[in-house]
């Protein structure tokens, strides 16, 4: 079950619903190989709105909004081709990097309430289980193959977050995000 643009939509909702109601299903129903276009597109969706969402809340203006739309859809790239390499010179599975970018894109869905106070930080880990899960059924990973391979792919996460927020706020002259739970 592939994103489809000319359904916007109806595709974005079902594949929503399934990755809450029934993720291991929809990750086996996925293609491994074709065109990226389609989990391009949901993964720019999804990036995009919890950016402009975010970029709002935090009072940046557009280029913080940039920044944080173009580093998250770089760092998907990113942590797509650190997954597959993990999955097929360590693990020896053999799934396409299609495959493996298609679970990064879609477990972008729960980005749309990262942004959100606690909610969050609980849709965050939701994210973390949909890539635990897509690896399992995408690469046929063992429980904790896929589980070494999330937790390398967070840590180094978690340090690039850290590294870029501090230095992100003083280029960026971004408001204080502490200040957003004070009073």
């Amino acid at each position: 079950m592939e994103f489809s643009p000319t359904q916007l939509v109806e595709s974005f909702a079902r594949i929503g619903k399934e990755l809450v109601a029934r993720p291991r299903v929809f990750f086996q129903s996925l293609p491994q190989q074709g065109s990226l276009l389609n989990p391009i597109l949901f993964l720019a969706l999804c990036v995009f709105l919890s950016s402009l969402c975010l970029a709002n809340i935090l009072n940046g203006d557009y280029r913080f909004f940039l920044l944080l739309f173009f580093s998250n859809m770089l760092s998907a790239v990113i942590v797509s081709g650190l997954l597959h390499g993990l999955a097929t010179r360590v693990f020896g599975s053999s799934a396409s990097f299609a495959a493996t970018f298609r679970v990064v894109a879609y477990s972008s869905v729960t980005d749309l309430a990262a942004w959100i106070p606690f909610i969050g930080t609980i849709a965050s880990m939701y994210g973390i289980y949909l890539i635990f899960l897509g690896l399992q059924e995408i690469h046929r990973l063992k429980q904790r193959q896929a589980g070494i391979a999330v937790i390398v792919i967070m840590t180094l996460a978690l340090a690039m977050g850290i590294t870029a927020a501090s230095l992100g706020k003083d280029v960026l002259h971004l408001a204080d995000p502490g200040a957003l739970f004070s009073n």
